[in-house]
């Protein structure tokens, strides 16, 4: 069943408002290295955008993503900025993939498929997010150059950092797409066919 316009905007709406209040909840109760990056669910929603409307509306609720965490997210700017990176270098992956992995709405193909793809991603998104945090987050944040943040932090080990920032982005990146999956194609599938 194909969604109207004005059903894609109100439903991408209401997502924007779950990931304010997921961005809430995080501050409440935070799990965060010591630099401000948190597992979270604050992308889920995004996610799952993307897997009902495409990448046009999974871009367009990143946007609204970075705009409300620029708002009230921890790390203001930089926090902002790289969930948004995060989140859109996953959609950008899939969204290669989704021929094979999507018939429908809330039907799949292949969850074969979808786990090479959540596995790409899941590089992409470590390699994104380790270059963005060695050139730009981690120095703009700790006011420090990296060699002094990788020997304060990682015990001198550039591959300490590699390591550290690839398995907390691919920890995030999992939760988000796993939780996304299960929610628009196991939970929704399995309501609209009880109604």
């Amino acid at each position: 069943m194909p969604y109207s316009k004005s059903f894609k905007l109100i439903f991408t709406s209401f997502m924007l408002s779950l990931v304010y209040i997921f961005e809430l909840l995080n501050r409440a109760i935070p799990l965060r290295a010591p630099w401000g990056m948190s597992i979270d669910f604050v992308a889920i929603p995004v996610i799952i955008v993307f897997f009902l409307f495409g990448i046009k509306y999974g871009l367009a609720a990143s946007f609204g993503m970075f705009l409300i965490l620029l708002a009230i997210g921890y790390g203001v700017i930089i926090g902002a900025v790289m969930k948004t990176v995060a989140t859109i270098s996953m959609i950008l992956v899939l969204s290669a993939f989704i021929p094979w992995i999507i018939k429908s709405e809330i039907n799949f193909k292949s969850r074969i498929v979808y786990l090479f793809g959540v596995g790409i991603a899941l590089l992409v998104r470590s390699g994104v997010c380790c270059l963005l945090n060695y050139y730009w987050a981690l120095p703009l944040f700790f006011n420090m150059s990296i060699e002094q943040i990788i020997n304060t932090f990682f015990f001198g080990s550039i591959y300490g950092f590699i390591v550290f920032v690839s398995l907390m982005n691919i920890t995030q990146g999992i939760v988000d797409l796993l939780l996304s999956w299960i929610i628009v194609f196991e939970i929704a599938r399995r309501v609209i066919k009880i109604t």
